[in-house]
């Protein structure tokens, strides 16, 4: 999971929300469709472009505007806080597309227990601390933390398809696409440190968290590697 910091709410949200604010209108399922469209786009590039659950790539055919806590919880609890922008985050996949996703927020849905108390979100800065990743693409709750757990049991963040993903990614990005030029250490260090920043239009990498993890193993291997060579040498 990326964290997602936060921005300011596109100018056309704003004015709506302004100008609905008190009236029977002040409900997200009366958002027009430029203004929602409007929304997503800003949402998708606060992201970098990343889906707020999988770190899946993700544009405005592929991705949708997710309430992390579910809107018709937010409209039980307050009237009109499910337009609140600090909820709103973009998910894959697009609402329509026919082949179901049982990973991210499809598997989600309208779960919400105990206050969100048990859901890690992506909005909290210390998400990425939560979650760890192999040179498998699996993922693990770091600790025994049951937060992380119930999180990658709720979004399904453990999906077969979905690790075999980031297996592809990680492997491509470390071995290149046809398995035949592997990152060097000084290589694997610098792509360590510029891994998760932004680059052009803003974009991050898909699945960045992931191979970011990977990479640290795999520089752990490395070394090993060259230890044990550096051992032989010693006794030759």
């Amino acid at each position: 999971m990326k964290y997602i910091q936060k921005g300011r709410r596109p100018h056309p949200y704003v004015r709506w929300c302004s100008n609905v604010a008190g009236t029977d209108k002040e409900d997200y399922r009366e958002l027009p469709r430029s203004e929602k469209e409007a929304l997503l786009k800003a949402l998708i590039q606060e992201q970098g472009a990343l889906c707020a659950y999988t770190m899946r790539r993700i544009g405005e055919d592929s991705s949708h505007i997710e309430h992390i806590k579910p809107q018709g919880q937010c409209r039980a609890d307050k009237p009109g806080s499910d337009l609140d922008y600090a909820n709103l985050v973009a998910c894959f996949p697009r609402d329509g597309m026919k082949a179901p996703y049982r990973y991210g927020a499809q598997q989600k849905d309208d779960w919400w227990e105990g206050g969100g108390e048990s859901f890690v979100s992506p909005l909290q800065e210390a998400c990425e601390k939560r979650f760890r990743f192999d040179m498998g693409g699996n993922i693990t709750a770091v600790g025994a933390n049951a937060a992380a757990a119930t999180t990658i049991k709720v979004l399904a963040l453990d999906h077969p398809s979905l690790t075999e993903d980031r297996k592809r990614v990680i492997e491509e990005f470390i071995y290149g696409p046809a398995g035949e030029a592997a990152l060097s250490h000084s290589e694997a260090t610098r792509a360590e440190a510029a891994l998760c920043s932004r680059y052009a239009h803003g974009y991050f990498r898909e699945f960045c968290i992931a191979i970011r993890h990977a990479l640290e193993e795999y520089l752990r291997v490395l070394r090993r590697r060259a230890q044990r060579k550096k051992a032989v040498r010693g006794r030759n």
